[in-house]
């Protein structure tokens, strides 16, 4: 047996992993599979209405994400893990021969990691951007650092733990003195949150399921004059980037969760706000109780509870039914948080911090839920 979403005793508070999936959007993918069956490829009415059905959601995924739909293009993918080492891996295939530096930071998602860590072996110069006290880059320190070999930036628009977000556009200005670079922005925690003017970047990349949609499926919004070398080869596509029968229902489900996220963003960022200020409210009262997040995005709220490990209060939380997570889902869990590290530098600190993640679907009954067991558990 499975748990529902609202089963009576839970409190989930751990939207920045899994945002629980619409009905719209399971409605969505079913009609999809049974009005849109055939293979999007084939030359014969079924995949000619597949086909038909792909070009409407593409342009309209395009408009959602607020690009011109005559320079950008969408490839769907299974997650933002495998959107994340497709831009990376593929902007190194293609552009060595221009220069073999990409520059990163600190807080990047494993995905990101993993992929330059990869390529660090086949000979490319991974080169770390210092960050700021407010957990954000250094745009001195890029700079400095960005050199006419420069092909790619990796940054992480809204990170993960602490929800610190990036001056993506102040990056941009920076990287029009180096056309070699190309720009990739991680928005997995971003998209349907804050608005954002994406006409600057070169390459975008977030999964649906942080919004309502389904796991196993992921975005990565390209530039058209951006090139890439594929991951996946063989098998005629929609798409030149990822061989393999479009999985039409899975791209209707993504676009109609896009859709309902983008719809709602400005009202719930107001809700979201009050949430989190109701929070705050209460954690004020728990003299152990540190934030280590910055304050402009309330969807992730990093704490630390002094003299208590991370993995002692969530386990003591899930004992309570109250479900959050110790730094991110894809983090190395019983470690120091390394973003924490990097900020504070102190190393307790970095132990004991766990992440609450909010959503409109939060209450305040959940949120006071959450204060009181963490008075409970800082007294004990």
């Amino acid at each position: 047996m499975g748990i529902l979403y609202n089963s009576p005793g839970m409190v989930y508070l751990d939207y920045a992993a899994n945002f629980p999936v619409s009905s719209e959007v399971l409605k969505t993918l079913c009609e999809t599979e049974l009005f849109h069956f055939g293979n999007a490829v084939s030359k014969h009415p079924a995949g000619e209405s597949s086909l038909e059905e792909y070009k409407r959601l593409n342009q309209k995924a395009l408009r959602l994400f607020g690009v011109d739909p005559s320079e950008f293009e969408i490839v769907y993918t299974s997650s933002a893990s495998e959107s994340n080492n497709l831009a990376i891996k593929g902007i190194y295939e293609s552009y060595q021969g221009l220069g073999k530096q990409i520059l990163t930071s600190e807080f990047e998602h494993s995905s990101v990691n993993a992929a330059l860590g990869y390529l660090k072996e086949k000979g490319a110069d991974i080169q770390m951007v210092s960050t700021t006290c407010e957990g954000k880059i250094d745009l001195d320190d890029l700079r400095a650092k960005l050199t006419k070999e420069t092909i790619l930036l990796c940054l992480c628009l809204v990170e993960s733990e602490t929800g610190a977000i990036e001056p993506y556009q102040e990056v941009e200005e920076i990287l029009k003195d180096f056309p070699n670079c190309h720009l990739l922005i991680d928005a997995t925690q971003a998209i349907g949150k804050i608005p954002l003017d994406l006409r600057g970047i070169d390459l975008l990349t977030c999964t649906p399921h942080k919004f309502g949609g389904l796991i196993g499926t992921g975005f990565l919004l390209k530039r058209k004059t951006t090139v890439l070398t594929p991951l996946i080869h063989g098998g005629m596509s929609v798409s030149p980037y990822r061989s393999g029968t479009t999985p039409l229902g899975l791209i209707a489900s993504s676009v109609k969760a896009l859709e309902l996220a983008m719809e709602g963003l400005n009202a719930h960022y107001e809700s979201v706000s009050a949430l989190r200020k109701h929070l705050l409210e209460g954690l004020s009262a728990i003299p152990s109780v540190q934030i280590n997040s910055p304050s402009d995005f309330p969807y992730i709220l990093s704490l630390s509870l002094k003299g208590k490990r991370a993995k002692e209060v969530t386990s003591k939380l899930a004992q309570k039914g109250i479900c959050v997570s110790q730094k991110s889902a894809c983090s190395i869990p019983n470690t120091p948080s390394k973003t924490i590290m990097a900020i504070y530098h102190d190393r307790a600190r970095a132990l004991s911090s766990f992440r609450v993640s909010l959503s409109y679907l939060t209450t305040q009954k959940e949120i006071d839920a959450l204060t009181e067991a963490l008075k409970e558990i800082a007294n004990e």
